[in-house]
């Protein structure tokens, strides 16, 4: 059953998907990496004319992260019995921002509205912030701008 979002007018469905892109929410889109393209959950963790900054969810911790104890404590655990769009456990990565150009989110979302998952409980948001607090690979200025963005 296709989402009641798709019935929509163009202008009325790009409203309705500009309104759920907020700090929290979470998103699944296919993602470029070096190699590869492949669908990824993300959580949008703030904005940056004309970005989108997101935090990947994975499914298990690299291990290249799990050797870094700096780095393995900016992973943040993902319940899926409380984010029934998750079929596992996993982690959220919040080490590394990755950037998404807006134009770019909303016309995937255009296309295809079920990408739009929900949002991160209040309890995952808290651990979040508590994450970036200790993350040494995000500038101040990004942990001051997603801190922002998630706290108001």
């Amino acid at each position: 059953m296709p989402p009641l979002s798709d019935g929509l007018t163009e202008e009325a469905r790009k409203k309705f998907i500009l309104g759920k892109l907020l700090p929290g929410c979470v998103v699944r889109l296919e993602v470029k990496f070096p190699g590869k393209s492949k669908p990824k959950f993300l959580v949008l963790v703030a904005e940056d004319d004309p970005e989108y900054w997101t935090f990947v969810i994975n499914t298990e911790i690299h291990s290249f992260v799990h050797a870094r104890p700096h780095l393995l404590q900016c992973q943040v655990k993902v319940n899926a019995a409380e984010n029934p769009f998750l079929q596992y456990d996993s982690h959220l990565a919040c080490h590394e921002i990755l950037k998404l150009r807006k134009e770019e989110v909303v016309q995937a979302l255009m296309h295809d509205t079920s990408g739009l998952k929900g949002h991160i409980s209040e309890a995952v948001r808290d651990q979040i912030i508590a994450a970036i607090k200790f993350a040494q690979t995000l500038t101040p200025n990004e942990k001051q701008q997603i801190f922002n963005s998630l706290t108001s």
